[in-house]
């Protein structure tokens, strides 16, 4: 049975803020950021161009509200994927078009709420626990991606 291109594109909508999101992000406050550092808790994985990175979630078939810590970083075209410490580096350091962040690193991280017009949680983290991408995975779909060339726009 042929996969709907609804179900087939569910991160790629992401590529663009709809307009409500852009409302809402537009009044942030400054705090709506802050500075991490990463390899303690979790690894950073940078993907460009962030069409790339949601195509990779849509190989994935990762559930948009289970709480994955994801966001788009939309003023540099990136998407950052949060995955276990000290994994991202092994994974990804010879892929083309991604930056693993590990100890040592430090990110510009969305604040608990939604962020700012610029990077915005597209996943959020919850409460209830965080569940991390898993960085084996998420490199075998940005692989599968790129072999099936440019996402088609949703």
């Amino acid at each position: 049975m042929a996969e709907s291109q609804e179900t087939a594109c569910k991160w790629t909508a992401f590529v663009a803020p709809d307009d409500a999101t852009v409302a809402e992000l537009r009044f942030a406050e400054n705090s709506a950021m802050r500075f991490a550092a990463c390899g303690i808790q979790w690894d950073a994985v940078v993907i460009a161009p962030l069409e790339r990175g949601l195509a990779a979630l849509d190989a994935l078939d990762l559930p948009q509200d289970e709480g994955h810590p994801v966001f788009a970083d939309y003023y540099k075209q990136e998407l950052i994927v949060q995955v276990r410490a000290g994994t991202a580096v092994d994974q990804f350091e010879d892929v083309q078009g991604v930056r693993p962040l590990s100890r040592g690193g430090w990110l510009m991280v969305p604040a608990k709420g939604v962020g700012t017009p610029y990077a915005a949680w597209i996943s959020r983290p919850t409460r209830f626990g965080v569940r991390y991408v898993d960085a084996a995975r998420l490199r075998e779909a940005l692989l599968t991606a790129d072999r099936h060339g440019a996402p088609a726009r949703c």
